[in-house]
């Protein structure tokens, strides 16, 4: 069975692996993959069981200014949503500030827990090994429990949660209530203090308003005892009278006004009016006038001049008229007499009252200081009832004093620890170990430059591989011990990779990039099963500096390649016969410091071209091909090259220098093959060459 694959990658010598060939360079690391992701959480639950259980309690208070303020006062109401924001943020640094926090360390006396006392914990090795730490000082220890504290604003409102972790679930809890207590003790303590200082300052004002007020009714009182002027007198005589002139004044022209207005309407060319508007008796008088001028006009138009009832009429008529006549008269006379008695009237009161208004504005000028200090007064003295007022609101208010905030949710005792999340860690460390383990075996594929498989050399140099050599404890007579083992198949699939068949002679020489890849343990190897197989086959050592086959056959010192070309002895007398096979041999021989030069001798190509015609295979085991310039000799004269490459060893770049320098000294490379394959790793490598490794095919090659 062969293992020899198209050499399809012989094409495209440097083909970027694909998403397949990483994955499967993954699946060849797994043991990486599988230790970090068994060791990484492993890890981590040691350390996770190690650490102590913690436990959060949380509280919840309402920070309401407005329910604490004094009725009217709107001061410490915020007029903005971002002011207001930034007061409730304020709040909550309060409640975590240092001497929040130790004053919660005193009062729970944290002093004496290890939790936060490090000096009395008790320490597990190897950290028992490190000196012991210092007891913490006050501030120490207000500050790891101000870490321990946390308050968060809920967004949008004026609620705070206050939380406090400790690995105790009732030392948790308690500290944040006492937390919260602290800060609403504080919150009453501030607004009782500027409660206070404001009834002080009021106090010391109203005291400084009492003196002076004291002062200015001394000095009032020693003003009123200079001037004469009485206690408590609003006005002086003088500006009454000078009051009840001018009402008098004013009383005494509107009765004049009164007067000449009838008096004109009694000197108006119409009597009725003047008589109505004088003697308003004479209307009866007017009214029987008017009909007995009628009567008389229709008597007239009746009657002749001298008819009694006429006659009668006139004498009536002229009777009420001269009443009436004399009646106005004296109403007139008297009207006169009004109107001037008024007009005398005025003049008096305006005399009079020019002269009370001169003593008046005398007396004006005199005590005006008076009433400036008196005004003084009356206004000291309503400030301090004002004063006095506040005050005794302000002991009122003290008296009521209540904290901006309040207490909506106590803190209760934690039944279930808030960390460590084992179960979230450890899936986290799982997750870690896995990747990390993908990136080491990405990593250490990356710089594992050898190579693994028939896949890699076809990729990386364009080179057939024509066979795995398995590892194997006597690999040099495997083939023979077990015929149909995966080895001996491996030799049969390089036989056939190098077209080794009857009837034909070919000459390979196979050769290494360094020592201990394994190529004169395959020359041997593949010489014995060619031979088993009926072939005319020799081995021959060309390794002259270092002989690989004189342990194998048994003959150190005996005469060689070298001796033969050096004319030393025939070829017959240097050629031997493998013991368990009809392989032939022909040793390195004795004369190795002159190998070069015999190589570069015709003797050599005209030995090789007699040895032709006895042989049908013949291989040689040329020297490394960095190590002397005889193996690249050797392997220019053989027909092909065979390049033996050691499984995941023999670094890709040493592979890459080695087949040029064979090519560029004429070499021509037939393939390579793989030594000493690890068949258990190769196995699960996912190469398609390690196919044949399967249990699967097992029943193809017994052990």
């Amino acid at each position: 069975m062969s293992l020899t694959l198209p050499s399809v990658a012989s094409h495209h010598p440097h083909v970027t692996p694909g998403l397949a060939e990483q994955l499967l360079s993954l699946r060849r690391r797994w043991r990486i993959i599988l230790a970090s992701t068994v060791l990484v959480p492993g890890l981590t639950l040691v350390g996770v069981l190690r650490t102590p259980l913690t436990y959060t309690a949380t509280g919840i208070v309402l920070y309401d200014p407005e329910s604490a303020a004094v009725p009217g006062d709107n001061n410490n109401v915020p007029e903005d949503a971002a002011d207001e924001d930034a007061v409730v943020a304020s709040q909550g640094e309060v409640i975590a500030s240092l001497p929040a926090a130790g004053q919660i360390a005193s009062r729970l006396d944290l002093a004496s827990s290890p939790e936060f006392n490090p000096a009395i914990a008790h320490r597990h090795f190897p950290f028992s090994l490190l000196p012991v730490p210092k007891a913490p000082t006050p501030d120490e220890l207000a500050e790891v429990t101000r870490r321990a504290l946390d308050v968060q604003v809920l967004p949008g409102s004026r609620v705070l949660s206050v939380s406090f972790t400790s690995t105790s679930p009732e030392l948790a809890a308690n500290a944040a209530n006492l937390a919260m207590q602290i800060y609403l003790d504080h919150e009453r303590d501030v607004s009782f203090a500027a409660l206070n200082d404001a009834q002080a300052w009021l106090e010391k004002h109203a005291a400084d308003v009492q003196a002076q007020l004291d002062a200015t009714e001394a000095e009032l009182a020693q003003a009123r005892a200079s001037a004469g002027v009485v206690q408590g007198a609003q006005s002086t005589l003088t500006t009454e009278t000078a009051s009840r002139l001018a009402a008098s004044l004013v009383e005494a022209q509107a009765d004049l006004a009164m007067s000449q207005a009838r008096l004109s309407a009694a000197s108006g060319g119409d009597a009725a009016a003047a008589s109505a508007a004088i003697a308003p008796n004479l209307l009866p008088l007017r009214k029987e006038q008017a009909d007995l001028t009628a009567q008389v006009q229709s008597l007239s138009a009746q009657y002749g001049p001298d008819y009694p009832d006429l006659v009668s009429a006139r004498t009536q008529l002229a009777a009420i008229t001269a009443e009436i006549g004399a009646e106005t008269g004296r109403e007139l006379d008297a009207a006169r007499a009004q109107v001037a008695a008024d007009k005398a009237q005025i003049a008096t009161l305006q005399s009079a009252l020019a002269a009370a208004r001169t003593q008046s504005q005398t007396e004006d000028a005199e005590s005006g200081p008076i009433r400036a200090m008196e005004q003084r007064a009356e206004a000291g003295q309503d400030m301090l009832r004002a004063m006095t007022q506040q005050a005794g609101q302000l002991a009122q208010d003290a008296s009521l004093t209540k904290p901006d905030a309040r207490i909506l949710s106590t803190a209760a005792v934690p039944t279930q620890p808030s960390a460590p999340h084992r179960g979230l860690i450890l899936g986290a460390a799982l997750g870690l170990g896995f990747c990390l383990g993908v990136l080491l075996a990405g990593l250490r594929d990356a710089l594992d430059t050898s190579l693994r498989s028939g896949v890699d050399i076809r990729a990386q140099f364009g080179l057939s591989c024509f066979a795995l050599l398995p590892e194997n404890a006597a690999p040099k007579v495997a083939a023979l011990q077990a015929p149909f083992s995966l080895y001996a198949e491996q030799l049969r699939s390089l036989r056939t990779g190098l077209g080794l068949n009857e009837g034909q002679c070919r000459i390979i020489a196979i050769t290494a990039a360094r020592p201990g890849e394994g190529k004169t343990t395959l020359t041997i190897a593949l010489g014995r099963s060619l031979a088993a197989a009926g072939l005319r086959v020799l081995a021959v050592d060309g390794d002259i500096r270092q002989p690989s086959f004189d342990p194998v056959f048994n003959c150190a010192g005996a005469p060689g390649l070298t001796d033969h070309l050096a004319g030393l002895a025939g070829v017959d007398e240097v050629i031997r016969q493998d013991s368990l096979t009809p392989l032939q041999i022909l040793p390195a021989g004795t004369q190795a410091k002159a190998a070069l030069s015999l190589f570069l001798s015709p003797a050599l190509r005209q030995s090789l071209f007699m040895l032709r015609e006895q042989f049908e295979v013949i291989l040689i085991d040329a020297p490394p091909a960095f190590a002397l310039a005889e193996g690249r000799v050797l392997a220019r004269l053989a027909d092909s090259a065979l390049l033996c490459i050691r499984w995941g060893h023999t670094p890709r770049r040493v592979v890459r220098a080695a087949i040029t320098l064979l090519q560029e000294a004429g070499v021509v490379l037939a393939g390579a093959a793989l030594t000493r394959v690890n068949v258990a790793q190769h196995e699960k490598s996912g190469f398609a060459d390690a196919e044949v490794y399967q249990p699967r095919y097992g029943g193809y090659f017994p052990h």
